[in-house]
């Protein structure tokens, strides 16, 4: 029960929520410690909160977060949602290499699985790997699961800015999670890149107002963007 309220908070993507979650996650791993999906989903929140500028020790969030997931992986190497945390993780922490094997892991455990099938097209898409294929990953995701949580659409928006596919990735975005600082980032960007500046200076007023803490550079310290399209993008 604890898990499974974890997740809703953690779904929020806020501040408060993702607060919660680890609240609730780290209670349920107090009681039993082998739940693989509870570590995961820690791990994950560490990385939001690192990504987000959530707490104010960035590198502490990502230790937090290293060890959350070396212990899901421990107990399962072979848990899809694991292994591409890992490849996140690696990616932040410069191995891309390792993060590439990870997300190969990812895939081959979880093809049919659409959490980690839209996990692993953001990550495709920013972090390494062939960004080709971050577009049918997220596809295919939402085929599998049509009544898809908001966060599917902000990690479609991601996707899509990253295709330079602008407006389509404002439609997506704008079905996400709006409490999330990184999707109001790349409302703004989106916005401004197809010349609505009005539009995009509301999301950047919206992100100094209620994330004050909030940076791209903070973004990308626990969410790599290192494909070079990605970052050209940005």
């Amino acid at each position: 029960d604890l898990y499974l309220l974890g997740v809703e908070q953690h779904n929020t993507f806020s501040r408060a929520g993702n607060a919660e979650a680890i609240r609730l996650f780290s209670r349920a791993l107090e009681l039993d410690p082998t739940l693989v999906r509870a570590w995961t989903e820690l791990a994950y929140t560490y990385s939001i909160q690192a990504g987000n500028c959530f707490g104010r020790d960035p590198k502490g969030s990502i230790e937090k977060w290293r060890a959350a997931v070396e212990n899901a992986i421990r107990l399962d190497p072979y848990d899809s949602s694991a292994c591409n945390c890992l490849g996140d993780l690696m990616g932040c922490l410069g191995d891309f290499e390792a993060a590439e094997r990870a997300y190969k892991r990812a895939y081959e455990c979880g093809s049919n699985h659409a959490d980690t099938l839209a996990l692993l097209s953001g990550s495709k898409a920013l972090v390494a790997g062939d960004r080709a294929e971050a577009i049918p990953l997220i596809e295919r995701a939402m085929r599998l699961n049509p009544l898809a949580p908001p966060w599917y659409f902000g990690m479609q928006g991601r996707i899509l800015f990253a295709a330079c596919r602008h407006r389509e990735a404002i439609a997506a975005l704008r079905r996400s999670t709006l409490d999330s600082p990184n999707v109001l980032m790349f409302l703004a960007l989106a916005h401004a890149v197809v010349g609505e500046d009005a539009e995009a200076a509301g999301f950047v007023a919206r992100l100094r107002a209620e994330f004050p803490d909030f940076s791209v550079e903070g973004f990308i310290s626990g969410y790599p963007v290192t494909n070079p399209g990605a970052v050209k993008a940005i």
